[in-house]
């Protein structure tokens, strides 16, 4: 078991500093990197992450800036916590530097393009990429309160399992990589059409209907691109989207809840916050392997991000659409 393994934290946002924060805590050896120099001069100095308010100091971590990064030993794991649109152009920077045996884990949460790829699917990394997703807001790493996820691998990999978990955040062990990074888009886009419900003031039945029929979605989709639709019941499905979709806390959440109280998507993004369910309903959308599936409420997300329609109008389509079985 290599908990010695040094781990390389891309991407000193809110989540990369929680992680890196709570293996720091655990005794790993840790690097974040950030794609800002002053920032990294900052945390270097003083260990203080002034981009992420809530964020403790971070006193220890070895922090550098993105563009000095150099290489890694063959024993290391790079952690890509960076924006899901934009984690591709960062790989490819960094992969010069990435023996074959390095371990690529990415915990970020959307598809690579508008054409619905996977992470996966647009990058290439040696010994494959492996999925780190499930029910962890940065707030509760930072106060070192316990948290479950999935770690999705395409081989079983103990050793990885193992350098990556600690007593406070424990992994479970998946091959459904598919799965894992289906469940951890889709479930940004259903807090979105929750936090929109309640928003509009439609109280918890609305908001769980929405939940459950969006994990059906899920499944769905989980299906058109060949995973296991059981992942969907997991850690990194049922999970995730029961943390995502009750508490403002999550930002895609809160987006929705803004939507429903009238303002518009294309002001409320402007402010800089990433929000990856705005962008993962578009690009599902323009999937084709999902162009023959029904998706009403993944599709009502994209039509609200895009100002398409009204919220009032999306849930009357909603609500008159012909009624099915719950399957």
């Amino acid at each position: 078991m290599q908990f010695s393994r040094p781990i390389h934290v891309i991407g000193a946002g809110a989540f990369g500093s929680a992680l890196a924060h709570t293996w720091h805590r655990a005794g790993r050896d840790v690097t974040l990197w950030c794609r800002d120099a002053e920032q990294a001069s900052l945390l270097a100095d003083s260990g203080q992450n002034t981009k992420v308010p809530s964020c403790p100091p971070l006193k220890g971590i070895k922090a550098g800036a993105l563009a000095n990064f150099e290489s890694t030993g063959a024993g290391a794991c790079i952690v890509l916590a960076v924006k899901a649109q934009v984690q591709s152009d960062v790989f490819a920077a960094i992969k010069p530097g990435l023996s074959e045996e390095t371990a690529v884990v990415t915990a970020s949460k959307g598809f690579a393009n508008p054409s619905g790829a996977l992470l996966s699917e647009s990058l290439d990394p040696a010994g494959g990429l492996s999925i780190l997703s499930g029910p962890s807001f940065a707030q509760d790493l930072f106060e070192n309160r316990p948290a479950a996820l999935t770690l999705a691998t395409e081989a079983a990999d103990e050793s990885l399992i193992h350098a990556l978990s600690t007593p406070s955040f424990r992994l479970y062990a998946s091959m459904d990589t598919v799965g894992v990074q289906i469940c951890g888009a889709m479930k940004n886009i259903i807090a979105i059409a929750c936090g929109c419900s309640d928003g509009m003031g439609f109280g918890a039945s609305a908001r769980t209907a929405l939940m459950t029929r969006g994990l059906r979605e899920i499944e769905r989709v989980i299906d058109a691109y060949s995973g296991d639709q059981k992942t969907a019941a997991g850690l990194a499905g049922v999970g995730d989207l029961a943390l995502t979709c009750q508490d403002r806390q999550s930002r895609n959440f809160s987006f929705g809840f803004e939507l429903g109280q009238g303002h518009s998507a294309a002001d409320l993004l402007q402010n800089g916050t990433t929000v990856e369910g705005a962008t993962a309903a578009g690009y599902l959308r323009g999937s084709a392997r999902v162009a023959s599936l029904d998706l009403p409420i993944s599709t009502a997300v994209a039509d609200l991000v895009e100002g398409a329609e009204s919220p009032a109008k999306i849930v009357e389509k909603l609500l008159t659409r012909r009624l099915a079985a719950d399957v």
